[in-house]
């Protein structure tokens, strides 16, 4: 056998390898499109070409799909913060009582108006912020528009920003791609070795 025969698998790899590896960089590379002037074609890397669909294709999943104003207005405790909106009135008042004209009544009455007036606030208090809470978060999801948000900041990034992210998030699966490429490579070249060597004997014994 020629060592072109033994070196089937290898070339299939090198050449599987090769091919996704390109795929992989053409990503990101060319960051500005590049004109081959000859065959008349356009090399613009999928990323850099893409950036502002994929600004809005990402912002728009995350605030259909993933996350809304909504499910991020649920995750708050309503409860705790009613409780300590509440206890942040009392304290103002009362630290307004005691430092204002009520500094001048006597003990008693001092004391007595600052349990009135925090019966009060506990009576009243709730209904006035429930009522606040709601329309602040009437306000939150009128205004606040995730999706554009996230598309805003995916745009903002430069493209040696984006690559970096694109790396850090996929970096193992980008490398796997590139190793599998050669290995499928390699198998299809073990392939061409075993049809290559029954054809070879085919040829011998006829």
């Amino acid at each position: 056998m020629s060592l072109s025969f033994w070196l089937m698998p290898v070339v299939g790899g090198v050449i599987g390898w090769l091919t996704n590896l390109i795929a992989v960089r053409m990503l990101f590379r060319p960051k500005r499109p590049v004109r081959i002037p000859l065959l008349g074609v356009t090399i613009h890397g999928l990323l850099p070409s893409r950036h502002a669909d994929i600004a809005a294709s990402v912002g728009q999943a995350l605030a259909e799909e993933i996350l809304s104003i909504g499910e991020i207005l649920k995750r708050v405790d309503m409860a705790g913060l009613r409780g300590e909106l509440v206890q942040a009135v009392s304290r103002h008042v009362e630290e307004r009582l005691e430092g204002g004209l009520g500094r001048y009544l006597p003990a008693q009455w001092r004391a007595a108006l600052v349990l009135y007036l925090r019966d009060l606030i506990n009576r009243e208090a709730d209904a006035l912020i429930d009522a606040v809470i709601h329309r602040v978060h009437s306000r939150i999801e009128e205004r606040v528009d995730i999706g554009a948000l996230v598309a805003e900041k995916i745009l903002a990034l430069n493209l040696d920003e984006l690559e970096e992210l694109a790396v850090r998030l996929a970096g193992r699966e980008l490398r796997a791609i590139v190793f599998l490429g050669g290995l499928l490579g390699f198998l299809i070249g073990l392939g061409q070795m075993g049809v290559t060597f029954l054809l070879l004997r085919a040829e011998s014994a006829g």
